[in-house]
């Protein structure tokens, strides 16, 4: 039986994720060796490309950068990062959790560079900053929950909830799958997928006022190889779908798609502040 898209990704990050203890070597990537280092400042930096919808809710692919930047206490630590994780410092953490500050970049969107969005008029680079907890309840499985604040681009509460089984295949490669599910406030859904009277007039797409809840849900898979304790190459495949009033949206039904894909690679560089 073929299944829907994303209802196919979904079934194979819940296999992954149900197989993973099988062969997982019980690895902690919040090693005793990572406990015993010193805990001074560290950062990671690094560089995202990859292939994302054009424009939210696009049926078209465009090529897109990400910055990465996380920092956190001592060199050694091994929390799991991914692709889909926000800038993030972590001030306060325990044998198998932390927790600290969150944000996000929002870059500007153009009318004038999709047809799509004839109409529609642009939407002002702008962020989001708020906080991230995580938890590994056992060692090979991270919960992860982030909450945000809009700022410039829009005023809206953000909230994502993520589920990240991982392993480590050999002495360098880790691999990890999990579920997703993105919640957005009205202002966020109303200002990227909501149609005012004017834009109607302009666009010819009817008017919608969007709201807020669920926003979205999916799966992400990611395969990291470690160069050095400091060098890492990852890369990851996303598949999520709109829904709710985003998925309702009339831009998405007329001239886009609820099911967003995205792929790419990274490469991120650790360094010790000695503070």
């Amino acid at each position: 039986m073929r299944l829907p898209f994303p209802a196919a990704s979904l079934a194979m990050a819940s296999l992954t994720v149900s197989s993973l203890p099988a062969f997982a070597q019980q690895i902690d990537l919040r090693n005793a060796e990572a406990r015993a280092a010193p805990r001074t400042w560290n950062v990671s930096l690094g560089l995202g490309v990859g292939v994302s919808p054009a424009f939210l809710g696009s049926k078209r692919g465009a090529v897109s950068f990400r910055p990465i930047v996380s920092i956190g206490r001592g060199l050694g630590s091994r929390w799991l990062s991914v692709a889909d994780d926000s800038i993030g410092i972590g001030l306060i953490e325990g044998d198998n959790w932390r927790a600290g500050v969150a944000g996000r970049l929002l870059w500007e969107r153009r009318a004038s560079d999709h047809s799509e969005l004839r109409g529609l008029g642009n939407v002002r680079f702008g962020g989001e900053i708020g906080g991230f907890a995580e938890f590994y309840p056992v060692p090979w499985l991270r919960a992860r929950g982030e909450i945000r604040q809009g700022l410039f681009a829009h005023d809206a509460l953000m909230g994502d909830i993520k589920l990240d089984a991982f392993t480590r295949l050999g002495e360098r490669w880790i691999v990890s799958a999990g579920p997703r599910m993105a919640f957005a406030g009205r202002d966020f859904t109303q200002t990227y997928l909501g149609v005012s009277a004017q834009q109607s007039l302009a666009s010819g797409l009817p008017a919608y006022k969007a709201g807020h809840g669920l926003f979205s849900y999916g799966a992400a898979a990611q395969v990291t190889y470690q160069w050095s304790p400091r060098l890492e190459t990852s890369a990851f495949v996303q598949a999520t779908r709109l829904a709710g009033d985003a998925a309702d949206s009339p831009l998405v039904k007329r001239r886009g798609s609820p099911n967003q894909f995205s792929a790419g690679t990274s490469l991120r560089w650790t360094f010790d502040t000695g503070y």
